[in-house]
């Protein structure tokens, strides 16, 4: 038995032997790959894996951001391809991203705002990162700029509707409810110093001036008519409208008219200026914020009329006072002494933040004696620059108490995240419906079909149109807004 037993022993010691032999892997510690890195750029990081031989290399990657503005917060930077996205806020000038080889698409995108005025800032590049690539060179993304008006002219209510006076026992015209409504049609906050509202020449949008308007719009200035009111600095927040009341800050909402009497609305009489005209003017109730005027032609009253062409602007780094003193900034349009009729501003175009043109074939006016008489014959006369408005709203008929409105933006409007489900359609507020005194339905409406005040009042942010042409962004309405 001893002798089998150790017999045996010596077969399973063979058998043992001969599979080492065969077998020379170790079954504890795996295949170890080449880890050899043959690239030579120092700016680069090799990553090795423990069970294969592929070696991945990253490339340290550096964009500059190159733009006319100083970068905002909200400036994102995404670098994408097939396999990956990064997305990272460009707050420094040179961003560095360590990236594998490959193709990848870098899109810059944020939006900033100033002296009244919306940029949009953009910028793409494509980056080819290969095993040449030089980790040293710094490559520029040029951010290419969009500007859009941030601070609009959303309403002008010129009044003119008509009530019945008892004790004249006739019909009236109401004269004394005008306002004007401005809005920031952005997300953006906005602050503009030395801000200023204006009035065109001739103040009727057909009467005759001795400058043609294509003098002017060659040499890339307007005229600010008479006078203008001003305030040392202005805040908006994103989406907020001010109402700026024109004459005076009372209620006329028991004769038809437009209750103007609000503590947050902004006035323009000024009783102790040459603009007081009592026809016009009252005095401006208590803790009422008043605008500062400066006036340089004659008149006892700012003459926005039934059709102005209005405008925003601001004086810049200049003082407005200063402004309407200085002699070079200073014409007469009739070609007259300074002070008289026709006495007018020249503002650059690029000071002026927007404007609107209300044309009304109704009144004609008279250059030497300064009366206006009724002539439906006389043609309409352009009196902002092609920059600022290529065309104008109409008005139909006089005595209706007519506004004149900002159609919405419907695209952007809806696009808003916020504004999902607080939209209002259905708008029934335009005068296409309405007839002029010749029986004829020429009137206007919003084409996007948005009510715009009904859907702000439900929470909405509303993006109105801004194609710098008053025929596409306006419409004539069948009341003011303040009376729905």
């Amino acid at each position: 038995m001893k002798k089998l037993f150790y017999l045996l022993l010596i077969v399973l010691g063979i058998v043992s032997f001969s599979a080492c032999d065969d077998d020379t892997s170790d079954p504890i510690t795996p295949a170890v790959s080449d880890t050899t890195n043959t690239n030579t750029n120092t700016n680069t990081t090799t990553v090795v894996t423990t069970d294969t031989t592929t070696i991945v290399n990253f490339y340290k990657v550096s964009i500059k951001i190159v733009s006319d503005f100083e970068l905002p917060e909200n400036l994102t930077i995404t670098l994408s391809n097939s396999d990956t996205s990064i997305t990272e806020t460009a707050d420094n000038e040179v961003k560095e991203f360590t990236l594998q080889e490959g193709s990848y698409n870098v899109l810059a995108s944020g939006k900033t705002s100033k002296d009244g005025k919306f940029y949009k800032l953009s910028g793409a590049l494509t980056v080819e990162v290969s095993k040449d690539y030089d980790t040293t060179k710094t490559l520029e993304l040029k951010l290419e700029t969009t500007e859009s008006n941030q601070i609009i002219i959303t309403e002008v209510y010129c009044g003119n509707s008509t009530y019945y006076d008892e004790a004249q026992s006739k019909d009236v015209t109401l004269q004394k409810d005008k306002y004007i409504k401005l809005y920031n049609n952005s997300s953006e906050k906005a602050t503009i110093k030395n801000f200023c509202i204006g009035i065109s020449h001739p103040y009727m949008s057909n009467n005759s001036t001795n400058t043609p308007f294509t003098t002017y719009d060659s040499e890339g200035w307007t005229p600010a008519n008479l006078g203008f009111y001003w305030l040392e600095e202005i805040t908006f927040e994103p989406y907020e409208e001010k109402i700026f009341v024109v004459y005076s800050d009372d209620d006329y909402s028991s004769v038809g008219g437009v209750n103007l009497d609000n503590d947050n609305y902004y006035c323009f009489s000024n009783m102790s200026t040459q603009f007081n005209a009592a026809a016009y003017y009252t005095a401006p109730k208590a803790g009422k914020t008043v605008l500062n005027v400066e006036i340089y032609g004659q008149g006892t009253a700012w003459q926005i009329g039934y059709s102005p062409a209005l405008f925003i602007f601001t004086t810049g780094e200049v003082n407005p006072k200063d402004f309407a003193e200085n002699a070079e900034n200073q014409i007469n349009l009739q070609n007259t002494a300074w002070g008289t009729l026709g006495s007018s501003l020249k503002i650059k175009n690029e000071n002026i933040l927007d404007g609107v043109d209300i044309a009304n074939a109704a009144c004609t006016y008279n250059a030497k004696t300064g009366a206006l008489t009724s002539d439906a014959s006389t043609k309409y006369s352009q009196r902002l620059c092609t920059e600022i408005d290529k065309g104008y709203v109409f008005i139909t008929a006089t005595g209706k108490g007519f506004s004149f409105y900002r159609n919405v933006d419907k695209e952007a409007t809806e696009a808003l995240e916020e504004n999902q489900g607080k939209i209002v359609t259905g708008y029934s507020k335009g005068t296409e419906t309405e007839t002029n005194g010749e029986g004829t339905a020429n009137g206007s409406t919003d084409p996007s079909g948005i009510d715009a005040e009904a859907s702000i009042k439900n929470g909405a942010h509303i993006i109105y149109q801004d194609t710098n042409n008053s025929t596409n962004d306006f419409h004539q309405r069948k009341q003011a807004s303040l009376k729905d």
